[in-house]
């Protein structure tokens, strides 16, 4: 009787847990209505773990990875590029890359279409990337280019659910076509590698990646797109 009671309870504290890593109504990662009482000084940059899931323009990819790096932030790459492509587009950057065996892709998508199979495979190989990261209960999850459409948003919706119910918050850098559940996601973030050329005043100048990427772990107010710049 006593196993059965404390099997219970252990259940009775999974279950709990894992609400409390999902807030009702909100994403993970977008839950403050307000600045907490108590700052959270203890999230140092180095302390950051973040899962950067790439996108087929490599060079934006770069740009992105060594800004979080140079800031002292971890930094793990999923490229969507074949394990040798992965390798000079990565030359220089901080960061360790992870692979997939998902399939193949031109610089362009246009080879993302298994013909034999009908599998997106950038979208099969991106979700593999979260998979890999959730499963490195990484801090955050940062997906470049993400490209929902009628034929990948089932499998994207689970990726990413997953990665919810884990209490790791994601932002898309640029989607192509973000998810229709906003739950699924914190934030979008619009990307200006050149800030010189941005147009915009002192006032509103953009947050930098690194210091959008620790708003979100911090989980502190933010808006739902942010403009972002690398330097």
């Amino acid at each position: 009787m006593t196993r059965r009671i404390l099997g219970l309870l252990a259940c009775m504290a999974a279950v709990l847990s894992l609400a409390a890593c999902t807030p009702a109504g909100r994403a993970v990662g977008d839950t403050q209505d307000s600045m907490p009482e108590v700052a959270h000084d203890s999230t140092h940059p180095t302390d950051v773990t973040v899962g950067f899931v790439g996108s087929t323009d490599t060079a934006a990819d770069e740009f992105v990875i060594n800004a979080l790096s140079d800031d002292k932030l971890n930094v793990y790459y999923a490229s969507l590029e074949t394990s040798a492509s992965s390798a000079n587009a990565t030359d220089g950057v901080s960061g360790e890359t992870e692979s997939s065996d998902a399939g193949t892709t031109s610089e362009n998508g246009a080879d993302s279409m298994d013909a034999h199979t009908g599998v997106d495979k950038n979208a099969a190989t991106a979700q593999q990337g979260v998979a890999d990261f959730v499963a490195r209960a990484v801090k955050i999850v940062v997906i470049s280019g993400i490209d929902v459409t009628d034929a990948n948003r089932e499998s994207w919706n689970q990726t990413l659910t997953n990665a919810r119910e884990a209490g790791i918050p994601v932002a898309l850098i640029d989607p192509k076509h973000a998810p229709e559940d906003e739950l699924l996601y914190a934030v979008i973030l619009h990307l200006n590698t050149n800030s010189a050329d941005s147009g915009d005043t002192a006032d509103t100048k953009p947050m930098t990646i690194t210091d959008a990427v620790l708003t979100i772990t911090r989980d502190e107010p933010h808006e739902r797109e942010i403009k972002v710049t690398v330097s």
